[in-house]
């Protein structure tokens, strides 16, 4: 029996099958989510899953891809910043000034990460992110490529600005993980976060108090001396 073509491509309906199924994968995983369920949700015939993105792992691939343009949009005017800083020819003059400016500029990276993962908006994206950081497929390829790798590199770049002490490449990227890893456990253990201050949600009162605990623990923590 012949089948019906399906309709024409609807952007909407695209998006409406996206957003249904970043809920879902983050909920329960990408095995435990069936398509009907997800274009239920989307209130989308089921067919249209492989009419837009040719099956369940297309559509979970869309969803990374989605993720990444959106993250991307919030960071890559402080990616850019840093980038066109580190491109600059630096003047041994001004060394202080230097490393002054690097360490505002991570900090200001830091700022905006928080601010992104602070967001109510972001829960889904997080869970997505540690699904993939545990079992990583083509899917953290999305995101790593797509900004995770320059945001890590621009930050290793400036922490061997701020650092007169020679810190090779491996120290400094070890650096940088455990700055981001402070911004990432206010989305990754926010229940617990929560209930030990006695928060009941991260507005912008809390979020201002996050920037500022961080701000002051990466300062301290870039411009100590390294024991032997």
């Amino acid at each position: 029996m012949n089948k019906s073509p399906p309709p024409p491509r609807s952007a909407e309906t695209r998006d409406a099958l996206i957003a249904s199924a970043t809920h879902e994968f983050a909920a329960r995983g990408f095995d435990s989510v069936s398509t009907r369920e997800i274009a239920a949700r989307a209130g989308a015939n089921q067919a249209l899953i492989g009419y837009h993105f040719g099956g369940k792992e297309g559509l979970y691939l869309a969803v990374f891809e989605s993720m990444r343009v959106q993250i991307q949009s919030r960071l890559d005017p402080f990616i850019a910043a840093i980038e066109l800083h580190l491109a600059a020819p630096s003047n041994a003059s001004s060394i202080r000034k230097y490393r002054a400016d690097c360490l505002e500029r991570l900090l200001r990276m830091l700022d905006a990460m928080a601010a992104l993962f602070a967001d109510e908006a972001s829960a889904p994206w997080s869970q997505l992110i540690v699904r993939e950081q545990q079992n990583p497929s083509r899917a953290f390829d999305i995101l790593y490529e797509g900004f995770m790798g320059r945001v890590l590199g621009a930050l290793t770049a400036l922490v061997r600005g701020i650092r007169p002490d020679g810190l090779d490449e491996a120290d400094a990227g070890l650096l940088v993980v455990t700055c981001i890893g402070q911004v990432f456990a206010f989305r990754t253990a926010r229940a617990g976060i929560l209930r030990h201050l006695g928060w009941r949600t991260i507005g912008p009162d809390q979020l201002t108090a996050i920037r500022r605990r961080i701000r002051s623990n990466v300062t301290a923590m870039l411009l100590a001396k390294d024991g032997p």
